[in-house]
């Protein structure tokens, strides 16, 4: 069949700048094509991208776009110039599935010649999916997500169609060896911006080396884990800021913690999580997280996650059995992500159990297991049933 991937007006695909979402189309795009279905992905322009190129089978076309800016209106009106561009250039086919904002309004407008237009949604619904009744399928990434779209839009229920996230076949490759070590790394990959609840891993990490402190005997010897933050902080690329990064910093100083640039090659980013032990995620977000992808591309190469308790997590996260889950919302949250992180620290045959079991859940979120899934509503979506 002739499938259509039309992604958002921010980020670049493959990742140059961004991250999982955009890895996850071009991993699902190369699974398509390996099946034998034609694939064209519609992106923004990018320095150092060609406008039009075919690489590896797939086509790329690549028109307009912008870097994020703070003010959510003055985005969603260039989203839409973006959106009115990128519809106009969109081939004939069977189905188009789009994670942008305006596109699954605009692309059933253009009378099938695009074929059945599908919408993605990576984000917790904010009322706008009136937008959408003409798409002939809604594909949420998890069940917290489409219960919302259900609840706020009752009627195109029947048009809803859970398909979770994947993770990039790089980090389902063969985990490496690990030798034992005396210091555990803690690794956060993600946006470096409040909602991903970094003050409250501030605090967590400042109770457990103060009572770390009191239990050792030498007063230099070392706290036996350091933490490690990967991730944007420009706020056109998804972070808090420059003045957001440099308070948290303020807040770590005299902490094992150093921060690292974002890695966007999924290769990279799989040697990234094999240097690291437990991937923190403490989102606060409670209706900006869909399905986040960092902890289980964490799992997948064998790491133990501590998560916020935010439903999405739930979607792949079994509590005490692949990863941990700590309570955000009382006023003991960082004391309770503390003692989570102390008792994985100091165990390290709970740590290696956990981590098997993760990736094991891992594995069931392959590209090919998610092109199955996909590949199934397209079907749905040209027979008409």
């Amino acid at each position: 069949m002739k499938i259509t991937i039309a992604t958002g007006p921010i980020f670049p695909v493959p990742a140059v700048r961004g991250g999982a979402v955009q890895r996850l189309w071009d991993g699902l795009a190369r699974e398509f094509v390996q099946r034998g279905h034609e694939v064209t992905i519609f992106a923004r322009e990018f320095p150092g991208q060609a406008t039009e190129e075919t690489v590896d089978g797939i086509r790329y076309v690549r028109r307009g776009g912008y870097e994020q800016s703070t003010s959510i209106k003055r985005d969603l009106v260039q989203c839409l110039l973006y959106a009115l561009k990128t519809a106009r250039h969109v081939p004939p086919g069977d189905v188009v599935v789009t994670n942008d904002f305006w596109m699954p309004a605009i692309l059933p407008w253009f009378n099938g010649k695009v074929g059945g237009v599908i919408a993605s949604i990576a984000r917790f619904p904010k009322r706008q999916f009136f937008l959408y009744k003409k798409c002939a399928a809604i594909a949420p990434v998890s069940g917290s997500v489409a219960r919302g779209i259900r609840d706020q839009t009752p009627c195109i229920a029947d048009k809803v169609t859970v398909v979770p996230n994947c993770v990039d076949a790089a980090f389902l490759d063969p985990l490496p060896s690990k030798q034992p070590k005396a210091v555990v790394r803690v690794l956060f990959v993600g946006r470096i911006h409040p909602e991903k609840g970094l003050g409250l891993l501030a605090n967590a990490l400042r109770l457990l080396a103060a009572r770390d402190q009191k239990t050792k005997r030498p007063k230099d010897e070392e706290l036996g884990w350091e933490c490690v933050l990967v991730g944007p902080v420009k706020q056109s690329e998804g972070g808090g800021g420059e003045m957001f990064a440099e308070e948290l910093k303020r807040q770590l100083a005299g902490l094992p913690v150093r921060f690292r640039s974002p890695v966007y090659s999924p290769r990279e980013l799989a040697a990234v999580y094999d240097t690291g032990d437990i991937l923190l995620y403490p989102s606060v977000a409670e209706t900006g997280e869909a399905m986040p992808l960092a902890p289980l591309e964490g799992m997948a190469r064998g790491l133990v996650p501590v998560v916020s308790d935010i439903a999405a997590f739930r979607e792949y996260l079994e509590p005490g059995a692949n990863g941990i889950v700590f309570d955000h919302r009382t006023p003991q949250a960082a004391a309770n992500l503390a003692a989570s992180l102390r008792d994985l620290i100091g165990d390290p045959a709970r740590r290696e159990r956990m981590g098997t079991a993760a990736r094991q859940t891992a594995e069931n979120f392959s590209p090919a297991a998610v092109a199955d899934k996909y590949l199934q509503l397209f079907e749905k979506v040209i027979s008409g049933t």
